[in-house]
């Protein structure tokens, strides 16, 4: 689904089919924020004003386009995962053993889709990380897309964090439902306070404060 043109992708979100849904949709959405943050970075380190950051402004182009192929895998792997719990759920429970077998196959398939949006979350904050410092010295003509970019994170960050909830509360492994949420509040806390800072700067230089 990575590979559909937008206007594919979203038609495709709006079929009562239940795969792609939000999982998919926030691992969108977090690629077009690393997306902005690699224009930024290319914008500035291509501009002979900001020549001294150049060198970093690459370094951070680059690790935003590695983080946007992964934000873009991230959408059809989250289908994937989901895929195989309806598939899991689908299993016979004719019998005792079949009913153990699928109870077995349920939790693993559990788990197995609570790490996707999870890596979303974590992808979020590097993103989210990325804009706050390219915030200080990126190129001001696109200062706003740094803001676009810390948004877009955000909204990834808290779409993701839906899908990890949702799953691992049905996880019997509750050490590991634990782990995640705790994983989850503090990746988001971390979103919340840089999505804060970068937005103030963001509404300060266009104000020309």
């Amino acid at each position: 689904m990575s590979t559909l043109a937008l206007d594919g992708f979203a038609r495709k979100l709006s079929t009562a089919d239940p795969t792609p849904g939000g999982g998919s949709a926030s691992a969108a959405v977090g690629a077009c924020a690393a997306s902005l943050v690699c224009m930024v970075a290319s914008l500035t380190a291509g501009s002979p004003k900001h020549a001294e950051s150049a060198p970093r402004a690459r370094e951070i182009g680059e690790r935003a386009r590695a983080l946007m192929e992964e934000f873009l895998r991230g959408v059809d792997v989250d289908a994937e995962a989901f895929d195989g719990v309806s598939a899991a759920y689908k299993l016979p429970r004719s019998s005792d053993a079949e009913k153990s077998a699928r109870t077995g196959a349920i939790q693993h398939a559990l788990r197995a889709a609570t790490e996707p949006p999870m890596r979303v979350v974590d992808a979020s904050v590097e993103t989210c990380r990325l804009a706050a410092e390219l915030v200080d010295f990126g190129n001001r003509n696109a200062i706003s897309d740094v803001g676009c970019a810390a948004l877009f994170a955000s909204a990834a960050a808290l779409g993701a964090a839906l899908n990890v909830g949702i799953n691992a509360k049905s996880l019997k492994d509750r050490a590991a439902a634990d782990a995640f949420e705790r994983r989850t509040r503090v990746a988001l806390a971390q979103v919340d306070l840089l999505t804060e800072v970068i937005l103030g700067k963001v509404n300060a230089s266009i104000a020309g404060e």
